[in-house]
């Protein structure tokens, strides 16, 4: 089955080997208003999974996500409440008040926030999320994508090879080896002369390729970036990396295409709160295809924020933690690089990363804590008592 196109920014999972300082400074005075809305939802979250609800529960998105229980699936609500779907083996998240999902019998549908199937789709492979304005691409039966919306109306038929999106408005589509755009009419507002074309970022530009280099267009078509990249991608907080193709290192460039960051690095991670994790590796002498790793962090104007001194590093949160690992072993450090220590008796067996701003704790007693951006050590308890206080 084809897929439709999409640049994914994933963050990779590391299995780590533990070793921590032991004292943190007291936060406890931060109220229960202090936590975003994210952070509010990723409590929801957290409390559902700590109360044994089901094993796998995905994000919230529309107050709802996804929970999968043994052989079933369907949704939770922020209270807590859920809703399983015996009829369905694969749902996705809801958007716009449906959620896309398939049948046991392998029919594409959609279901509503009651969990009823509304519409089931027996000529089509594939159905997926509708945007802001009501339309989403479909897979059919012959392997090619089109467009429907919400009254479940086809407005452009099955006739595209491939797709990479549908938003603002604008359909990215392959159609006879090139790739250009339509609107919702079918009608051509980006010429089919590329050879790949990327989704329509915040800032209104598409990354796209020609002649096997790349740059960035706007939805009408203009090219913003010129096209002479090697290697390109996707704009993060509006900076892109791209690879040099003599040396094989990653630089940045900024919105209009200067580079801020020469390509001097093996790696460079998406900026994430104004940091990008920066890369280094070298062969260790005498030990063959060994490879010593040393990563640190830019800022937006490229200088090198904190040193690489890190054998892994992750994205800082918004409110400057992330974690990291060096030759000492795992820590938490703030955005000037030092370690922040725990208040925590217990030995600890493992220090979590951040996920929309929490980090588990797991101690040498069996039990854990989770780690808000402001230093605060919460409970299970305390994970309960707040997602009651927001949501029920």
């Amino acid at each position: 089955m084809k897929k439709i196109k999409i640049i994914i920014v994933s963050l990779t999972l590391w299995v780590l080997s533990i070793t921590a300082c032991n004292n943190a400074k007291d936060q406890s005075n931060v109220n229960d208003s202090s936590y975003t809305m994210e952070e509010q939802l990723e409590i929801a979250r957290l409390a559902a999974q700590l109360e044994g609800t089901a094993p796998d529960i995905y994000d919230f998105q529309e107050g709802k996500a996804i929970v999968i229980s043994s052989d079933s699936i369907g949704f939770i609500r922020l209270n807590g409440q859920v809703t399983y779907i015996p009829e369905l083996k694969e749902l996705q998240q809801f958007s716009n008040g449906l959620a896309a999902g398939i049948t046991r019998e392998d029919i594409p549908c959609y279901v509503d926030s009651t969990g009823k199937i509304v519409k089931i789709f027996p000529d089509y492979q594939s159905v997926y999320d509708f945007g802001k304005d009501d339309i989403t691409v479909f897979l059919h039966k012959n392997d090619k994508f089109g467009l429907m919306d919400k009254s479940f109306k086809e407005l452009i038929p099955a006739k595209y090879n491939q797709t990479s999106f549908h938003d603002k408005g604008l359909f990215v589509v392959e159609y006879n080896g090139k790739w250009g755009a339509v609107d919702r009419n079918d009608k051509t507002i980006i010429p089919f002369e590329y050879e790949s074309l990327g989704y329509l970022d915040d800032a209104g530009m598409i990354l796209a390729t020609q002649s096997s280099l790349s740059g960035f267009i706007d939805q009408s078509g203009k090219v913003i970036v010129p096209l002479t990249f090697y290697n390109l991608f996707p704009y993060q907080e509006n900076f892109a990396r791209f690879i040099d193709k003599a040396s094989g290192k990653y630089g940045v460039i900024d919105r209009k295409g200067n580079i801020i960051v020469q390509p001097k690095y093996n790696d460079i991670g998406f900026f994430k709160n104004g940091l990008a994790i920066i890369s280094n590796y070298h062969y260790q002498t005498g030990k063959g295809e060994d490879i010593i790793t040393k990563r640190g962090y830019i800022d937006t104007t490229g200088k090198e924020f904190i040193p690489l001194t890190f054998t892994i590093a992750t994205d800082f949160e918004k409110r400057g933690l992330a974690f990291v690992q060096d030759s000492v072993g795992d820590a938490y450090i703030d955005r000037s690089g030092k370690r922040i220590q725990l208040k925590i008796t217990q030995p600890i067996t493992k220090l979590g990363m951040f996920n929309h701003g929490f980090a588990r704790i797991e101690l040498g007693d069996g039990g854990f804590v989770y780690l808000d951006g402001y230093q605060r050590l919460l409970k299970k308890q305390d994970i309960i008592r707040l997602r009651d206080v927001y949501f029920k």
